[in-house]
């Protein structure tokens, strides 16, 4: 079904620019590499998220991780809700194999002031934001490094709040394992980028390319990237 839906939307893309809804789907008309990018189109950020996410053939030791980029472009925005896009990395926490965090849905509980720790389902996940905000749009694709210059946070042990704030190399060396339960041994099985969630996010569009993780590229054309889209609306 995802499968049916990607190709659907791909064919879609060609004719669609800045979408006036919440939406994320493959866009043909300017990619970093290849021919497609991945835009994420946010007229407000305290109604959806919207993502670009993968979760087949990703499998990697939180420990094990040695990189993780992707590609921006920022095409419209209005200062100073000109995030870039954050990463969401899904954690196999009961591992059983699984992620099963219904990962927005918390977060949308949480900004509700009724956080639900049973949207977790026994798993948790590590969030990724820039250090800054953009000035505006890019003028061109943009590199990112996540893993060097990001800062990260996940769900408390309780599931109630949010816990931590660092780099991922302190999730490798089991520094926010007291607060958060993500040990250097637990396993990546989900790799999102989204938009949304906040006022950080209006009247946004952005381009997505190129993502990669462990020196592998996991999001990049509709045919090789395995990738779904998300919307998650607050309501």
């Amino acid at each position: 079904m995802r499968f049916l839906l990607t190709m659907f939307l791909v064919s879609l893309a060609a004719n669609v620019a800045f979408a006036q809804e919440h939406s994320a789907h493959w866009y043909n008309k300017e990619a970093q590499t290849g021919k497609f990018s991945v835009i994420l189109n946010v007229p407000d950020g305290t109604e959806a998220i919207v993502a670009v996410a993968r979760e087949k053939g990703v499998d990697t030791l939180v420990g094990a991780i040695n990189e993780l980029t992707y590609q921006r472009k920022i095409l419209n925005c209005t200062a100073p809700a000109c995030w870039p896009p954050l990463v969401l990395l899904g954690i196999d926490k009961d591992m059983n194999g699984k992620y099963e965090a219904d990962d927005y849905a918390w977060q949308w509980s949480l900004a509700s002031g009724s956080p639900d720790p049973q949207l977790l389902h026994g798993d948790t996940f590590i969030q990724c934001e820039a250090p800054a905000t953009a000035t505006g749009p890019d003028a061109n694709f943009t590199p990112q490094d996540v893993y060097a210059t990001y800062y990260c946070y996940s769900p408390d042990l309780t599931g109630t709040t949010y816990a931590f704030y660092g780099t991922l190399f302190f999730y490798q060396v089991g520094a926010a394992a007291l607060v958060t339960g993500i040990t250097p041994l637990h396993h990546i099985l989900a790799i999102k980028v989204h938009a949304g969630g906040s006022t950080s996010w209006m009247n946004y569009n952005a381009l997505v390319d190129r993502v990669t993780m462990g020196g592998a590229t996991r999001i990049d054309e509709p045919n090789n990237s395995r990738s779904h889209f998300e919307v998650m609306t607050a309501h």
